[in-house]
């Protein structure tokens, strides 16, 4: 079902319901109003009857020989009117003021009762004149009081149901002219084409569609980004890898037609190709799915960082020893957790001491600091190399940048991946050149985890 038509359906229904509900209310309480303006014209008939014997000082004759049954027996027509008998104490009937059943005297008390006479039911009301002698007895019929209210109760029902098909267009007017935004809104959205992701214009939103247009101008500005790493991904997978593929392919040609040392030379540039390659891959994908997600808290175990901060140390040992360096730790250990998943932390550590290896002075050392500070633990690692120009230690970080000095072999995403990493969980990293004697220093600070 359409939201126009839940709409329409869920007023028609609400209308409906409280006008039946207030048609229900007003007749019981019009029906227990005119049984009280009835009754109460009943004790005025017989109270105007008393004010008239008493102000006229009668003499009532002897009363004549009256059967007690109905004088109009046989009729097929009943009283509609008040009907008024005047009775002795001693129950003799004087006489009445319209045709109507006689009133069984002994068997009616004193004000409003009900009453069944030859098969009618009767609302009667009876007065005593202790100094007139007499009882006076007012009565009108309950069928004509029934009929009564069922004629109000049509004349109440009849307006619903001639309003309601009048009420169901009006109803289906408004909601289709208040629904006049939303329709120009899916317009707006369906008329886009597939890259169209621009923001859709705000001015002139109602209040209500604010939220929906602000979370689609959202969804358009994710989807814009996620498209955009998308692009520059396979951009760069293509830029990054033409190389490589052409060396390994050149260096596969050559071990073909080529025997001894020069074949064995050839397959294993090829292979060490390939394991460039290999970490040229790895570590796009690694920055593609850091760049790729969405800032905001996550689940995650917080990373315990000695216990990464051992295994990167222990990990990089064969890389160290391929390139005659000596890995040392230094400083207190890290009893903390770090505000990040251990395999984010493992990843930026490692990525770090790599480089200081790679980069740094060929049988030197790196040192691994670890320093404790108020509310948070910071890891230096240190070069003993040639460091960077100051000009080059902004731009280390970018994409594919390598420095012009060095000449150890990298893809330029290690110091990339790292700052993504920063970026994202808030830590802080910087790069700077030793302040005694030659090397770099990157530095890794890790607040606290509230967890």
């Amino acid at each position: 079902m359409s939201l126009r038509w839940r709409l329409i359906g869920g007023i028609v229904v609400v209308l409906s319901a409280l006008w039946v509900l207030t048609s229900i209310w007003y007749f019981f309480d019009v029906r227990a109003e005119l049984r009280q303006v009835l009754d109460a014209r009943l004790a005025s008939s017989a109270h105007m009857v008393q004010g008239l014997l008493n102000g006229e000082n009668l003499h009532l004759p002897q009363p004549p020989e009256v059967l007690l049954e109905s004088p109009h027996t046989g009729s097929s027509k009943p009283p509609t009117d008040v009907i008024c008998q005047l009775w002795t104490l001693e129950g003799r009937f004087i006489g009445t003021t319209t045709d109507g059943p006689l009133l069984p005297i002994d068997a009616i008390p004193d004000g409003i009762s009900n009453q069944v006479v030859n098969g009618e039911r009767w609302r009667v009301f009876a007065l005593t004149d202790t100094a007139k002698g007499v009882r006076i007895l007012t009565a009108d019929q309950r069928d004509a009081r029934r009929s009564l209210i069922m004629t109000l109760a049509l004349k109440l029902a009849a307006p619903l149901a001639l309003v309601l098909p009048a009420m169901l267009l009006l109803v289906f007017a408004a909601v289709r002219r208040g629904l006049i935004p939303l329709e120009r809104l899916r317009r707006s959205v369906q008329a886009r084409s597939a890259d169209a992701l621009d923001p859709i214009p705000a001015e002139g939103v109602p209040q209500e569609l604010s939220p929906m247009v602000d979370a689609l101008n959202n969804l358009f500005g994710r989807l814009s980004s996620a498209f955009e790493r998308e692009r520059r991904f396979t951009g760069d997978a293509a830029h990054e890898l033409r190389t490589p593929l052409a060396g390994i392919k050149t260096q596969l040609q050559i071990g073909r037609t080529a025997d001894g040392q020069v074949r064995e030379r050839a397959l294993a540039q090829a292979e060490a190709g390939v394991d460039r390659m290999s970490r040229l891959v790895t570590q796009m994908l690694t920055l593609a799915r850091l760049e790729s997600q969405a800032p905001g808290a996550q689940d995650y175990e917080p990373a315990q960082i000695e216990e990464v901060l051992t295994g990167v140390a222990q990990e990089v040992r064969s890389l160290a020893e391929q390139y005659r360096v000596v890995v040392s730790r230094h400083g207190p250990a890290l009893s903390s957790v770090a505000p990040l998943p251990p395999l984010m932390l493992h990843t930026a550590l490692r990525n770090l001491v790599e480089n200081a290896i790679r980069h740094g002075a060929a049988g030197g050392r790196v040192e691994l600091r670890s320093v404790r500070l108020s509310g948070s633990n910071r890891i230096d690692i240190m070069d003993f190399g040639p460091g960077l120009p100051e000009a080059e230690l902004k731009q280390v970080s970018a994409r594919f940048y390598r420095a012009k000095a060095t000449e150890a072999a990298g893809t330029g995403l290690g110091l990339s991946i790292v700052a993504a990493i920063a970026q994202r969980y808030g830590l802080g990293f910087s790069l700077a050149n030793r302040t005694e004697g030659a090397g770099l220093v990157a530095s890794l600070e890790l607040p606290d985890s509230p967890n």
